[in-house]
């Protein structure tokens, strides 16, 4: 009964570690950076995450990069079916947190390397005024993520 338990225990623990991951370094968390699984290769993709700043000062996310994406940019909060214009730097104010999505500011990829697939992941690079260079996993989710609750 105990080792039932146990294992129950460690594969709820191990299914929310997979889904809620976050990076930090100095006085940034990057809380779970994620996109939705794609069909085609030559679709923009958008990447979305928090970014929390603990410290005093502020601090501001200039660029992006990845293996993945011929190209990454900084973009603009917009509606949500547009791209939005592309920025110099996403600030992080200070003891405060910037949510990065679709609609808002965000960082997009274009001339992707390979599809997406559900539950895969990919490296990337941010970099930042005051903390520097910070390397994130992120986690392709499945479209249906994006789809409205139905009751």
């Amino acid at each position: 009964m105990i080792k039932a338990l146990s294992l129950a225990a460690a594969t709820l623990l191990a299914a929310s570690t997979a889904h809620a991951h976050s990076h930090k370094v100095k006085q940034l968390e990057i809380v779970h950076p994620w996109c939705v699984e794609t069909e085609d290769a030559t679709k923009p993709v958008v990447v979305s995450m928090t970014i929390k700043n603990a410290g005093g000062k502020p601090d501001r996310l200039l660029r992006a990069s990845t293996l993945e994406a011929a190209k990454t940019e900084l973009r603009a909060g917009v509606p949500p079916d547009t791209e939005g214009e592309v920025i110099s730097a996403i600030p992080v104010d200070s003891r405060g947190e910037v949510n990065l999505k679709r609609g808002g500011p965000h960082v997009l990829l274009t001339g992707m390397k390979r599809t997406l697939g559900a539950y895969d992941g990919f490296l990337m690079t941010l970099t930042f005024a005051r903390a520097g260079k910070v390397e994130v996993e992120v986690m392709v989710e499945e479209r249906s993520i994006l789809a409205p609750a139905r009751h």
